[in-house]
This record gives structure tokens, C-alpha cells and sequence, in this order.
């Protein structure tokens, strides 16, 4: 339980700064864009690998239960 509260907070803080990235995007043409649009790519990645994790193991666990 704690897990999934910990990714949700994670995708929750990346798509913030996703939206604070954009914000200043429009406004600063300095490019650091590209950096940060790296940075973010790979915490989704990170985010959507522990998301199919947690998602495999309550499967699995799903899957013993009788029934």
C-alpha cells in the first residue's frame, strides 16, 4: 500500500513539474528545455516500470487465493 501512495506521489510531482517546465518554456528560450525533458522522460519510465511491478506482484498474489 505504502508503494502504489509512493508512485502516485511520484507521477502526481512529475506531471507538476512537467506543467512548471512548459510554464517556462513559453516564457525562456535559454534551452534548458532539453534537460529537463530528459530528466522527466526517465522518471516516467522509473514510474511506469514500478507501477507494472506492483501490478505483476498483486496479480500473482491475486492468483493464489482460492477460489
Amino acid at each position: 500500500m505504502m508503494l502504489t501512495i509512493h508512485v502516485l506521489t511520484m507521477m502526481l510531482t512529475a506531471r507538476d513539474r512537467v506543467l512548471e517546465v512548459a510554464s517556462r518554456a513559453r516564457h525562456d528560450e535559454r534551452g534548458e528545455l532539453t534537460g529537463n525533458v530528459i530528466f522527466l522522460a526517465a522518471l516516467a519510465v522509473a514510474a511506469a516500470a514500478v507501477a507494472l511491478i506492483i501490478i505483476a506482484r498483486l496479480n500473482s498474489n491475486a492468483a493464489k487465493v482460492p477460489g
